[in-house]
């Protein structure tokens, strides 16, 4: 996993350097898809106007495609949500706000490209129909989200602090850095599975990946 890291970190590095101090949102984009190009990571980024998006605000989703992978073609997409005019000016601090959010999404999503080799493509679930909780709950991603907690704990905290709290996520998914929720992936498990025996196997694989992400690849 810490490979998949460091390569979408050399990315996320890459563009935030040969960012200049003010930059629109256009040449943004285009920097990062030549960069992810540049480091052979096979994926689309997608940027959506959301009219209900406030105009300083974007968030990104991205999607793994079984079926694409299989047949050798781009299985990743990566889509920002926003509210920019393509000329928008983007300073150094947003640069890297929505860096951390396109690296989040790409390892996130990567992490489901390595589960899915491993099981030659084969697909068990779909759960565009289904409730959130289910989809939460499912196996992969209850895997690949522990990933993106420890990630995003170990933005804000020495992972030994962050393994004091395994046993009470609920406090620690209201922690805040800065106004914003250290880590939303765990609040979203909190709120959708209070008390639910879940959780337990949500820490035990949080607290593992805590003792073996490479916090110096984590882009910060």
């Amino acid at each position: 996993m810490n490979s998949i890291l460091e390569r979408v970190n050399q990315v996320c590095k890459n563009v935030r350097d040969k960012s200049t101090e003010s930059v629109n949102f256009r040449k943004l984009i285009a920097l990062t898809r030549k960069e992810f190009r540049l480091n052979d990571i096979d994926l689309e980024i997608k940027t959506k106007k959301d009219q209900s998006l406030e105009s300083d605000h974007f968030y990104v989703m991205a999607y793994y495609d079984a079926e694409n992978d299989s047949e050798n073609t781009t299985a990743i997409e990566v889509i920002i949500f926003h509210h920019f005019e393509s000329n928008n000016e983007f300073k150094k601090h947003h640069t890297t706000e929505l860096l951390i959010q396109i690296y989040d999404a790409t390892v996130h999503e990567l992490r489901h490209q390595q589960q899915s080799k491993k099981r030659k493509y084969i697909t068990h679930n779909e759960h565009a129909t289904e409730p959130y909780t289910s989809y939460l709950a499912d196996p992969d991603e209850l895997d690949a989200y522990a990933v993106s907690i420890a990630i995003e704990l170990l933005r804000a905290m020495p992972a030994e602090r962050a393994k004091k709290y395994m046993s009470k996520l609920t406090v620690l998914s209201k922690f805040k850095q800065n106004g914003s929720l250290v880590s939303p992936a765990l609040r979203s498990y909190v709120g959708h599975f209070y008390k639910n025996p879940l959780l337990k196997k949500l820490s035990k694989k949080v607290f593992k990946n805590l003792d073996t992400v490479d916090t110096d690849q984590i882009f910060k």
